[in-house]
């Protein structure tokens, strides 16, 4: 049996099917996202230089992969979405992308089906992980696809956000604590599924030996959440004062780990690791 076709992976799948034509729509019209994903772009194009190539995990309609294939790499995505690949392919034939970014409909837990495939850097943005209930699931499955010296690169939801847990102050208690034991109830397009929050070091204990973090970065400590779009279209100077204060504190102590997202950057140490031990 496709690992997609489980209940768990088939209900997100169907979920982000039904979601697939107004994905677009929702992330080009929200400035807040925009802020969020350009600082995505910059911290991964300082530490890969053109030319590598990148594996993109839920990589949705493409946008990401996109990006990267404007700007000298070469991306092969992932997703368990069939509509949301659909996407990505017509939006590759558009943008005459096919051969720098090329899409599969693929389970992160059978990432062993791309075969010897080699890849520079393991890419996942805004969460696409967090519908997964074991990390090290993925990194296994990883693991033999990555080049000496790899990059991860996962942008997850943590298991506390500032912003969130604010809103115990206007007694959204739900929203506020939704977070805190780890996993929560996502409730999108008629369908509900778990998610789970990690912190970098759940990810870097999912890579295992050979691995170790390289930085982590926050995304959205001051500003509001990804899903709020409507505060920066509304409050367009305020959210410029807040987006500052984010610069200043997203790679500290402790708020690098209070966003809305935490950039978990890891670094292989030489050689491959395959199934935890070096060959």
């Amino acid at each position: 049996m496709n690992d997609i076709s489980n209940t768990l992976f088939a209900t997100v799948a169907e979920a982000y099917n039904r979601n697939a034509d107004k994905y677009d729509e929702f992330i080009e019209n929200n400035p807040n996202l925009q802020r969020m994903r350009r600082k995505v772009y910059a911290h991964a194009t300082a530490l890969l230089p053109q030319g590598v190539r990148i594996l993109d995990l839920a990589c949705g309609t493409g946008t990401d992969a996109f990006w990267f294939a404007q700007h000298g790499y070469t991306v092969h995505g992932v997703d368990i979405s069939d509509g949301m690949l659909q996407r990505a392919a017509e939006k590759a034939r558009q943008l005459g992308l096919q051969n720098k970014a090329v899409f599969e409909h693929l389970s992160y837990t059978e990432l062993g089906k791309l075969g010897k495939t080699q890849f520079d850097c393991v890419f996942s943005n805004f969460g696409g992980l967090n519908c997964v209930a074991d990390l090290k699931l993925v990194a296994d499955e990883v693991r033999p696809l990555l080049t000496p010296n790899a990059k991860i690169i996962w942008a997850l939801m943590p298991p506390f956000c500032l912003w969130e847990s604010a809103m115990l102050l206007r007694g959204r208690f739900k929203l506020a604590t939704r977070r805190f034991r780890g996993q929560s109830t996502v409730y999108k397009e008629g369908l509900h599924y778990p998610v789970y929050y990690y912190t970098p070091k759940q990810v870097a204990q999912a890579w295992g030996a050979g691995f170790q973090i390289e930085s982590i970065r926050a995304l959205s400590v001051i500003t509001p959440p990804a899903t709020n779009k409507d505060f920066a279209l509304k409050r367009p100077r305020v959210f410029d004062l807040l987006g500052k204060l984010d610069d200043l504190a997203e790679s500290k102590f402790p708020f690098k780990y209070w966003g809305d997202f935490t950039i978990t950057t890891l670094k292989q140490n030489g050689s491959p690791v395959i199934n935890g031990k070096e060959p």
